[in-house]
């Protein structure tokens, strides 16, 4: 019954949306805006569902892991709680593993009892499918009570077009990202993630260069790109402001989530089990039978409900745990295209106990029978 989930320390390089401004640009500008707008698509969806995996990486040799290697660095004289990482995910969610992350992460504690305070710094290096395009980063991240607060920078070297996207958060304002709660401090305005604060975004291509804000608020779903400008290697042009939506299962139904999944669930501080999840919707409402273990006869029921219109995103709790030491846990379920598995991003808090007021997170990925 404890799916709970690391959320997506990264989810955002890629953005698609639409602004209003009329003004006519010159050609390569308006190119290169509309780049910016679309996004780097191959990224976006595979880092949504990258959270579930993360905490699954801690624990080796849980169910669902056998695409992940998380080893201890054995360099001499590495940092305590260093380790080198090469995991296969499924970042479209078609069945098949095509995005390969590879990369090395220094924690500031150890994982296996981390609490609230949870950080450290990663390096990474993402590969798509079929060479597309790779993306090398590093980041630095602490995971508190209300969410979690990154910085860093990633360049995206994209091969069909020939564009280079730099990300870059400024350490002394780290961007904001919690697990959308739908009140009016917490719209989801990044798939089920709501993010407070500014991306740096920098593009540089064949007919010239971009260099724009992307600025995230916790009370409004659109981001808005701000202070943009083109040079085409002799002119620069000023461009308008503009929101851009990041989408998530906008155009689909909340009827797919029917069905049966069976679920692996690992959690930091270390723990890790399994679930099979009866899932049955009614209208917005998502209505939840769980078992925990599978064939166990330990069966809970509850509910989510769809966030902010985005029928793959659905947000929900659960009171678990024995009289005494109960715990009350947030998730969000991230639902892949066609529907084939979800992702979970949660929060853990007890209300009772000797660890009254302590908690954890936790990744789990379910996969529909």
């Amino acid at each position: 019954m404890r799916y709970r989930l690391l959320w997506a320390l990264a989810p955002l390089l890629g953005a698609c949306g639409s602004g209003s401004d009329s003004t006519p640009l010159p050609a390569d500008a308006a190119q290169m805006l509309t780049y910016l707008k679309t996004g780097v698509t191959v990224i976006m969806p595979r880092l949504g569902g990258v959270g579930g995996v993360f905490a699954i990486a801690l624990n080796p040799g849980v169910p669902g892991s056998s695409d992940i290697t998380f080893t201890p660095d054995p360099a001499v004289g590495a940092p305590p709680h260093s380790y080198i990482f090469s995991l296969d995910f499924d970042g479209d969610g078609d069945g098949s593993t095509e995005t390969t992350f590879t990369g090395s992460a220094t924690f500031n504690g150890d994982p296996a009892i981390a609490w609230d305070g949870f950080g450290g710094h990663v390096t990474l290096v993402m590969q798509t499918a079929g060479a597309l395009g790779t993306l090398t980063g590093d980041m630095d991240f602490v995971l508190g009570a209300t969410g979690g607060d990154v910085s860093g920078t990633g360049t995206f070297s994209e091969i069909i077009t020939g564009n280079t996207t730099t990300l870059t958060v400024d350490p002394a304002t780290p961007l904001h990202i919690e697990m959308a709660r739908g009140t009016t401090n917490s719209v989801a305005n990044a798939c089920g993630s709501s993010l407070d604060g500014d991306l740096q975004l920098g593009i540089d291509g064949p007919t010239g260069a971009m260099n724009s804000t992307l600025r995230f608020q916790n009370t409004r779903k659109p981001a808005r790109i701000v202070n943009a400008s083109f040079n085409d290697g002799t002119d620069t042009t000023a461009i308008p402001d503009a929101d851009v939506t990041i989408p998530c299962g906008q155009v689909s139904n909340a009827s797919e989530w029917n069905g049966v999944f069976d679920q692996n669930w690992t959690c930091v501080p270390a723990e890790f089990g399994s679930a099979t999840l009866t899932v049955a919707v009614s209208g917005s409402q998502i209505n939840i039978t769980d078992e925990d273990p599978p064939a166990s006869g330990d069966i809970a029921t509850y509910h989510a409900n769809v966030v902010s219109g985005n029928p793959h995103v659905v947000r929900g709790f659960f009171i678990g745990g024995v009289t005494g030491n109960t715990y009350r846990e947030d998730f969000t379920w991230i639902l892949a295209s066609g529907g084939a598995s979800f992702s979970q991003m949660s929060k853990y808090v007890y209300l009772e106990g000797a660890n009254q007021g302590n908690g954890g997170f936790c990744g789990a990925l379910a996969t529909r029978q």
